[in-house]
């Protein structure tokens, strides 16, 4: 009878370290879940910011008559700076080396 007792013991031991583990489980989920919507809350909140700057960027080119085209992230870049002129086309090296002794000139593409 001893055995049978200490089974139950056991049984009702296992039980409540599964009841807990599950509370805390579930606690940590509702945690999880807490912090996601206050992210998801700051994000809705940043996007609404950001779409506010395209707005009033947009705003203040049409009233300066720009083109559309001066909303893109990035103008062009040229390496001749502040004189506004623009730079030569960068030349690529395109040409290979000299055929060996005995071969024929090679074409270039």
């Amino acid at each position: 009878m001893g055995a049978y007792h200490h089974s139950q013991e056991t049984m009702a031991m296992v039980l409540g370290k599964f009841q807990e583990t599950k509370r805390l489980q579930e606690e940590h989920y509702l945690g999880i879940r807490e912090e996601l919507k206050s992210i998801n809350t700051t994000l809705v909140t940043i996007a609404g910011v950001l779409q506010d700057l395209v707005n009033t960027r947009r705003d203040t080119v049409a009233q300066q008559g720009a083109p559309d085209a001066s909303l893109d992230d990035e103008q062009p870049s040229t390496s001749a700076g502040a004189t506004g002129q623009e730079a030569p086309p960068q030349e690529h090296n395109t040409s290979t080396p000299p055929p060996a002794d005995g071969e024929p000139p090679r074409k270039i593409p």
